[in-house]
């Protein structure tokens, strides 16, 4: 039976220790696990309920957000909302393999940064872009997506924003001695399929992606860089070696 006090000596101990990694995922999971479910449940609750609440709530004219060039060559793919709402599965990852309270609380903060700043644009410059019109050969998790994701705050895309985000913070967990290399390439295989999912879905036009991309790589950098992982030397260039 592992000892969790074996955390105390932080990433280092557990990165260079002859255990199974089966055991050494479980006692990352197990570090800190109040704190994980606390803030999980209340930033899933606070984002997502402040998400739906604005969908319906529109306190300024709606902007369309312009298609270019690039938008309309790419096609309308129903079938890609499954990589779409893969985010979901995405986000756990990182948080649920932090060690340290530092990490927990800064990756906390990043995320409430990104919320906050997208829900202020939705407040004072509500944007939509247009959607394909829905057809029986759409299949029902898109017309599932769409019954509740109304085509309201395209700008900046949360989405493309959220992948970014956690695909750093992705990077950063597996960059330790204990992960293979292919772990953060398959994690940024996925990242960027999530987002162009954003386009094929007609979610979001490429300007939103873009400006989405940039807020969540800005609360990376804001929030979570330089952030000290107990046992490991805090030196921001090589986090994302």
């Amino acid at each position: 039976m592992l000892d969790a006090r074996l955390l105390d000596h932080g990433f280092g101990t557990i990165a260079n220790m002859p255990m199974n990694r089966v055991n050494a995922i479980i006692l990352r999971i197990r570090s800190n696990l109040w704190l994980k479910l606390v803030l999980g449940a209340v930033l899933t609750g606070g984002i997502w309920g402040t998400y739906l609440f604005l969908q319906r709530h529109v306190l300024f004219p709606v902007t369309a957000m312009p298609a270019t060039a690039i938008d309309r060559m790419i096609p309308f793919a129903s079938r890609t909302v499954y990589l779409y709402e893969s985010l979901w599965l995405l986000m756990p990852i990182a948080p649920w393999l932090m060690v340290s309270k530092d990490e927990i609380m800064r990756y906390a903060l990043g995320l409430s940064l990104i919320s906050l700043v997208g829900f202020a644009v939705f407040i004072f410059f509500p944007t939509t872009s247009p959607r394909p019109l829905v057809t029986q050969d759409c299949n029902a998790l898109y017309r599932d997506l769409i019954s509740y994701d109304l085509a309201l705050h395209a700008f900046p895309s949360l989405h493309a924003a959220f992948a970014i985000f956690h695909g750093v913070c992705c990077h950063a967990v597996f960059r330790h001695s204990m992960w293979p290399r292919w772990f953060r390439r398959c994690i940024w295989v996925w990242v960027a399929g999530i987002v162009a999912s954003t386009l094929l879905t007609k979610q979001h036009v490429i300007i939103d992606v873009i400006a989405g991309c940039m807020l969540g790589w800005g609360g990376y950098v804001l929030c979570c860089r330089t952030m000290r992982q107990t046992g490991v030397p805090d030196q921001p260039a090589e986090r994302f070696a």
